[in-house]
């Protein structure tokens, strides 16, 4: 009887044990694919009315709302996702946005220019939705790019690039 138990513990220990790791891929799998369509639907389609889809009610402020600035100046804008990678419940994406700058942004008159810029966006899902964001962009590079800030070198003298 005891070695039932114990050959019953052998086997059925790696099967849990498989089934959990199992469980945590597919939900890793589902939590990319939701920020991935997202990307596609939301952002890249311009689809504010399919944020609820992949945005929760939890998430704080309007997911939306914080958009329409910047997708009202750079009209043509496009996120493009360079990389993905998830753990648990956080998604980390590598993204480049790319536009051309035609309206007023953050007090920024268009300049016509198309830049590109990169930035990290780290989502945490709960229950298949984004629940928080939080984004890291190279902001200066892109106000060098609208050409509104200038480029200087250690000594704060403007950067000349003679090449």
């Amino acid at each position: 009887m005891k070695f039932l138990v114990i050959l019953s513990a052998v086997i059925v220990m790696p099967l849990l044990s498989a089934a959990q790791t199992l469980k945590q891929t597919e939900l890793i799998m589902n939590n990319k694919a939701v920020v991935s369509k997202m990307y596609e639907a939301v952002l890249n389609k311009r689809d504010i009315s399919n944020v609820s889809r992949f945005v929760s009610d939890a998430y704080p402020g309007t997911f939306g709302q914080q958009l329409q600035p910047l997708l009202a100046a750079f009209p043509d804008a496009q996120w493009v996702i360079k990389d993905m990678v998830a753990e648990g419940n956080k998604v980390v994406v590598f993204q480049e946005f790319q536009g051309t700058h035609k309206g007023t942004y953050q007090r920024i008159p268009a300049t016509g220019k198309y830049v590109t810029g990169p930035g990290i966006v780290k989502y945490e899902m709960k229950d298949g939705k984004i629940i928080s964001s939080a984004v890291l962009t190279d902001r200066l590079g892109f106000l060098e790019a609208l050409g509104v800030m200038i480029p200087t070198d250690n000594s704060g003298n403007p950067a000349i690039n003679n090449k």
